[in-house]
């Protein structure tokens, strides 16, 4: 199971963060640990409460949640989880399930095609944005659902290839949380043909999943990777 770590850095006298889980550019060294948990928006929420207590203010310092002994792009021995990102995605509509409210999340997520929105945007905006989705779906009766997923900040791994004709590919893994708001519920699968099984018992409040993304770019003669 995935630990993730709650880490104090030191926090840049100039510095203005963008967000209460944001990063410097540059981190620095980890100094100590605050705790471990394998709930990462535990570990957020409690990185943000150490970032706007006035401990934080007049220790300099600043908690950033890490995944210990993963290799990360900042630290060799840490993989960088926050700030986290905020997006909007398409699942299909669990037959038999029906939500209580239009933030409730079944605990059986299938995947839509093309159903993440590409902008990033804050919590609280992933949050309205899902509930004017969803009650649009339930108003029409669609077959379509929407959650918000939290992206992490640095992926579990990154492959760049090239080419002949100078085309440079990048694959990106990286993890996914599927959140269930606060004002959530997983509904009721009462009327769903696997209600007796295990997941319609289940209880989460984010379901850890991964995707792929790949980019391509050509580059011009003088970028070109040697052969």
């Amino acid at each position: 199971m995935t630990k993730y770590r709650v880490a104090l850095i030191e926090r840049p006298a100039s510095w203005s963060p963008a967000s209460p889980d944001d990063v410097p550019q540059e981190p620095g060294v980890m100094l100590e640990t605050l705790g471990e948990t394998d709930d990462l928006l535990g570990a957020v929420r409690r990185a943000v409460e150490y970032n706007a207590a006035d401990e934080s203010q007049a220790a300099c310092r600043w908690a950033v949640v890490v995944e210990p002994g993963t290799a990360g792009c900042t630290w060799p021995s840490a993989r960088l989880c926050t700030p986290l990102r905020y997006k909007v995605a398409a699942i299909w509509w669990p037959l038999g399930w029906e939500p209580q409210s239009p933030l409730d999340v079944p605990n059986c997520v299938w995947r839509a095609r093309g159903g993440v929105e590409e902008q990033q945007v804050s919590y609280s905006q992933a949050v309205a944005v899902a509930r004017g989705l969803n009650q649009q779906s339930i108003d029409h009766a669609s077959a379509t659902w929407y959650v918000v997923l939290a992206v992490e900040n640095e992926p579990l791994s990154q492959t760049v290839s090239y080419d002949p004709s100078g085309l440079e590919t990048s694959v990106q893994v990286r993890r996914l949380h599927v959140i269930r708001p606060d004002q959530g519920t997983p509904g009721d699968c009462s009327y769903c043909p696997a209600r007796s099984y295990d997941c319609a018992q289940a209880e989460w409040t984010s379901l850890e999943q991964s995707a792929t993304t790949v980019s391509k770019r050509a580059l011009d003669s003088t970028n070109a990777a040697p052969y």
